[in-house]
């Protein structure tokens, strides 16, 4: 009998132990997810600040004078893509 509440009292205390440790791992995980939060607002930010300079770089290029059609096009297309992948990365950052 003694045994067997050696063995009860042997599992209370690891699972007690279980147990700090789950709440250790929830707290750092709430931790994490909030540093996350905070660098996809903060990417976020600087994607939305690059997408409006290459924005105005782009009808600075357009607006040349001495830019022939073709090369025009052709940064036309450039800056399209451009804003494309900016589009892109971020959908993926918001699941």
């Amino acid at each position: 009998m003694a045994n067997l509440n050696d063995s009860i009292v042997s599992l209370q205390e690891k699972l007690q132990l279980l147990l700090k440790r789950f709440a250790q791992l929830e707290k750092e995980n709430q931790q994490f997810k909030a540093t996350l939060a905070q660098q996809k607002e903060s990417t976020q930010l600087l994607e939305k600040q690059m997408k409006d300079e290459q924005a105005q770089w782009a009808a600075s290029m357009v607006n040349k004078a001495n830019m022939d059609p073709a090369e025009k096009e052709k940064w036309v297309k450039k800056i399209d893509q451009y804003i494309k992948e900016i589009d892109a990365s971020i959908k993926n950052m918001n699941p």
